[in-house]
């Protein structure tokens, strides 16, 4: 036990103390004592100076008339740890078994009495959590074959109306060179290209089941880069499934944070009047775009072109066909 002294010193120090909690000498000397290593005073301040030429940033500090130490952390503050585990509590991808797992080892990250206080002040979100528990398996499969540049293959479900998993393409195996993982709109996504079909897909990570690596290397079409997955996050993802269309939108000044949300600071926008901006942007003609549209019926008018102003009173007008049938 004596030859592992320095290790468990290290962890006594990382777990136990911080600026807020230096440990006294002798404190230290009791918790080596308890783990059956003997220290007197004179070993314990060789082995702090040890410590400190090894690169550990050990701080000494006055306890009353006492030497007492901490371990500087400079991986994580305590703000950043908070964010990391409400992003994790927060995320509906992330099952509910796998959430507790994860933000113990966050929070962990900052020591024990960092561990405590982040326990204490956790924030229950009402999220529904996804069941698949196969998630980080997924996520690990699919980053090693990133690295050898090689196809993966999976089945793909959705869900009936009672829950249950209903398999895609009657349970045949999806077959697709992998490009990325995309995170957004509190979604994990798989972007892929499918040399079979020959089209560009994405994939719910949750929704993707056994997936496994293949021997056979990816075409150019899913080499990708990272400009071009930046612009594809930003007018694909968020509306995938249709033609892609340049559509001038005339909006509001409530909406002006909305658009930058949706499209990005570099939007340019432009003022008509006190109320009225307009602005230019490359969409994907979808239902999901005129489901993000039509929240702002009587704040948000499409210019041009007028093809898609045209689709737009189509949407509209068989929206209120459909509620006078109903009727």
């Amino acid at each position: 036990m004596q030859k592992n002294k320095l290790l468990l010193l290290t962890e006594i120090l990382k777990q136990q103390s911080d600026a807020e909690h230096p440990i006294t000498t002798n404190a230290l000397i009791d918790k080596l004592s308890s783990h059956g290593i003997s220290c007197d005073r004179r070993t314990l301040a060789r082995d702090i100076s040890q410590l400190q030429d090894m690169g550990y940033s050990l701080k000494r500090v006055k306890v009353g008339h006492s030497n007492a130490f901490y371990l500087e952390h400079n991986n994580f503050s305590l703000a950043e740890l908070k964010i990391l585990i409400d992003a994790v509590q927060a995320s509906s991808v992330i099952p509910e078994d796998m959430t507790n797992a994860l933000i113990e080892k966050i929070a962990n990250l900052g020591g024990t009495h960092c561990a405590e206080l982040l326990n204490q002040n956790r924030i229950r979100f009402n999220i529904r959590k996804q069941t698949n528990n196969s998630v980080l398996d997924t996520i690990a499969i699919i980053e090693e074959s990133f690295k050898r540049q090689t196809q993966v293959s999976f089945f793909y479900f959705k869900h009936d109306e009672h829950g249950n998993r209903v398999y895609q393409r009657d349970k045949e195996r999806y077959v697709v060179d992998p490009i990325a993982l995309i995170y957004t709109d509190d979604k994990y996504y798989l972007r892929c290209y499918n040399p079979y079909r020959k089209e560009y897909r994405n994939y719910r990570i949750d929704r993707i089941e056994d997936v496994q690596h293949l021997d056979s290397v990816i075409g150019d079409q899913a080499l990708v880069s990272a400009k071009e997955l930046e612009t594809y996050t930003s007018k694909t993802i968020k509306m995938y499934g249709g033609p892609e269309e340049k559509v001038v939108l005339e909006f509001t000044e409530a909406l002006i944070d909305v658009i930058y949300d949706q499209f990005g600071l570099d939007t340019k926008i432009e003022r008509l009047d006190d109320n009225r901006y307009k602005a230019t942007v490359k969409v994907q003609i979808s239902g999901t775009f005129w489901g993000w549209f039509f929240q702002f019926p009587d704040q948000m008018q499409i210019i041009s072109p007028k093809t898609v102003s045209a689709q737009c009173q189509e949407w509209a007008m068989k929206a209120l066909h459909d509620k006078a049938e109903e009727v």
